[in-house]
C-alpha cells in the first residue's frame, strides 16, 4: 500500500448534525506532532471546506488548523486516524457515495531543504467513498 492510498480509507466519512466527520491518515512513515500538519484542503462532492471552517478533533476538542501549530507534544500517529470536521450546509444520507478530494500538507521537520526551511510534503488523494 502507499503513503496516498492509507490517507482516505473507504469508511472514512460519516455524516454529523453539521455536516461530515472525514477520518485522515498521515501520508508518512513515521508519526508526527500535529503541528506539522500545516494544511487540508478538502472538497467533498465539488464543495471546497473553507481553511477556517475546517476542525480536527482532539483530545475531546475541536481545534482549527492554526490552533495546531501550538499542538507540538500531541502526535499523530501512523496508525490512528485523525478527525476532521467538515461542515456544510447539505449532507448526503449514510450510504450514498461522494467524491471527496483531500490534499494534506504536512511538514517533515527532520527534512531541512534551506536555511530555517522544513520540507513541506503535499499528498493529494481523489476519491469515491460511501459515507457511513
Amino acid at each position: 500500500m502507499t503513503l496516498e492510498a492509507q490517507v482516505l480509507g473507504d469508511k472514512a466519512v460519516r455524516t454529523s448534525n453539521r455536516g461530515y466527520e472525514v477520518d485522515l491518515h498521515l501520508a508518512w512513515y513515521r508519526s508526527l506532532p500535529l503541528s506539522c500538519l500545516e494544511g487540508i484542503d478538502l472538497v467533498i462532492d465539488d464543495v471546497p471546506v473553507a481553511r477556517e471552517a475546517v476542525r480536527v478533533k482532539v483530545d475531546q476538542q475541536e481545534l482549527s488548523l492554526d490552533e495546531l501549530a501550538d499542538r507540538e507534544s500531541d502526535w499523530w500517529f501512523v496508525q490512528d486516524a485523525l478527525t476532521v470536521v467538515a461542515p456544510v450546509e447539505q449532507a448526503r444520507a449514510q450510504g450514498d457515495e461522494v467524491d471527496v478530494d483531500v490534499i494534506l500538507a504536512t511538514r517533515i521537520p527532520y527534512i531541512i531543504i534551506g536555511p530555517d526551511t522544513a520540507l513541506v510534503q503535499r499528498t493529494h488523494v481523489a476519491k469515491k467513498v460511501v459515507v457511513q
